[in-house]
């Protein structure tokens, strides 16, 4: 049986949006990484750029935002050339407000109208149902004002090429989920491109494997669960909530850091390398260790351009809350614009400032904690803890994300338990009926087993996989190419973080 072009680009097209874990995106890929090796390397940032912005308009509804995506660039862009051509402080100042402040409008106009008209009861400014956020806004812009910024504090010599520039913030693995790059990192490798590599491909190769074993494996199928309780959390009981919101920490690491990882792969294989998402964030000791190792370049971002500009620690001691409470609030409102992100960010904010606090009256009770004794139940506890601390405030995140409220949710954690055995048998039940049923929940286990072991000890995933022994790597190779291919909950391939 022969296909047509035409029956081959209708498959590939039909049905189907440019996410990372669909077919045409691989295909797209595919076809990009070949032409990429086969141009002049002189020249292969310029056909990037061309492949970026057609990722970009594939959408219909996207391309009518095309110029939203450019006139962030360009203004960026000259405001940053302005910047570094001049040595007038006023003027300098007055490129950077202008940079600064657009950028902001552009996010608040897109992202947040409807909130600030609902805030002002429709008096000021009318709601907007139909307003559509561009693809990718807040890693773009975010990326954009990085450069300006870094421009202007020295830290960033001035792009004189702007389709160099143009590449660094349309960049197409990082349109949807990021990483938040900084230009100074990304600006060597655009200049000068890399030759081909068997082993760098190879690793980047399994690194996108890795990454689809993540999301579409483990993470789509744990949303099965979660959605059934969330979606329904007035008639759940406290053991399905527990279940359900510890579960939601776990899917929500694997579908964000297993996008990272797609991007990460993929970004190699074209020879750029990009900045690590994620370090196992699960074994942190403590809340601010927590968020150094989770979702890193947004935390540096709001950390290098907010925290410290505010006056970071090096001011009085209730000045230094202050801060770490602005910046979590805009953690919190970059997820969103719906008030339970604020109050998740928040929330983070106060037990990150509480935890400064009790610092030292924590490390005089440690001394007589009897769970404390030994070194290694020391860190287990505190990893428990923090844990524990991170889930709870999930119940915000995740109520905006599925509309539910989440003071009930709270109001309910602790109803309904009948033992272990009958707490059990509920979530159990509960298991099945939404679909994780048969083999699933031991792939299910098996895989974040596997998962967090490799990842503990290995940063980047792609350079550890070319160290170890052929058996043990082909045998990776084809667990996780078989893993998606047999327990992949296809159709659900839309991640929870391309929506920021």
């Amino acid at each position: 049986m022969t296909f047509t072009w035409e029956q081959v680009l209708d498959f590939l097209c039909k049905d189907q949006t440019m996410t990372v874990t669909s077919l045409l995106f691989v295909v797209f890929f595919a076809v990009t990484a070949l032409v990429h090796y086969a141009l002049p390397r002189i020249v292969r940032p310029y056909f990037l750029l061309l492949v970026s912005y057609g990722f970009f308009c594939y959408d219909a509804a996207n391309r009518p935002l095309i110029g939203v995506l450019l006139g962030t660039t360009l203004v960026t862009w000259l405001c940053g050339l302005v910047i570094g051509r001049t040595k007038k402080r006023p003027l300098r100042i007055l490129a950077l407000l202008v940079a600064v402040l657009g950028g902001v409008g552009v996010l608040i106009y897109y992202k947040y109208w409807n909130l600030l008209a609902d805030s002002l009861g429709g008096s000021l400014l009318a709601r907007r149902d139909n307003l559509l956020a561009p693809l990718g806004l807040s890693y773009f812009t975010f990326a954009a004002l990085s450069y300006t910024i870094d421009v202007y504090k020295h830290r960033c010599r001035v792009e004189t090429n702007p389709f160099h520039y143009a590449l660094f913030v349309s960049f197409f693995p990082t349109l949807i989920n990021g990483p938040i790059e900084r230009y100074p990192q990304l600006r060597p490798q655009i200049q000068k491109s890399r030759r081909f590599s068997y082993n760098r491909c190879a690793g980047g190769a399994f690194r996108m494997l890795w990454g689809y074993t993540k999301k579409m494996v483990i993470a789509d199928n744990l949303r099965l669960y979660v959605s059934a309780v969330y979606g329904d959390a007035a008639h759940m009981s406290g053991p399905n909530l527990v279940a359900a919101t510890v579960l939601f920490g776990i899917q929500l690491y694997m579908d964000f850091s297993g996008c990272c990882d797609i991007v990460l792969g993929a970004a190699r294989i074209l020879g750029y390398d990009l900045i690590e998402n994620f370090r196992a964030p699960f074994e942190s000791h403590n809340f601010g260790e927590f968020w150094r190792r989770w979702h890193i370049s947004m935390t540096s971002w709001f950390r290098d351009y907010v925290y410290f500009s505010l006056g970071g620690s090096r001011c009085a001691p209730w000045r230094h809350y202050l801060n770490i409470l602005i910046v979590f609030l805009c953690s919190g409102l970059w997820h969103g614009a719906d008030w339970r992100y604020l109050v998740w960010g928040l929330a983070c904010g106060l037990i990150s400032v509480l935890a400064i606090l009790t610092a030292k009256p924590r490390q005089v009770l440690q001394r007589f904690n009897p769970l404390y004794r030994a070194g290694w139940s020391k860190a287990l506890w505190q990893m428990l803890i923090t844990n524990l601390l991170f889930c709870l405030t999930l119940v915000f995140f995740a109520s905006a994300l599925y509309n539910t409220d989440p003071f009930s949710i709270y109001a309910s954690l602790l109803n309904g338990w009948q033992g272990i055995g009958g707490s059990l048998s509920q979530v159990t039940r509960l298991l099945y009926d939404s679909g994780l049923d048969g083999r699933l929940p031991v792939v299910l286990w098996f895989g974040c087993f596997v998962v967090f072991l490799v990842e503990h000890y290995s940063e980047n995933v792609s350079a550890w996989i070319r160290k170890q022994v052929w058996p043990l790597r082909w045998t990776l190779y084809y667990v996780a190419a078989a893993a998606v291919l047999f327990f992949a909950a296809f159709g659900q391939s839309a991640f929870i973080y391309q929506q920021y």
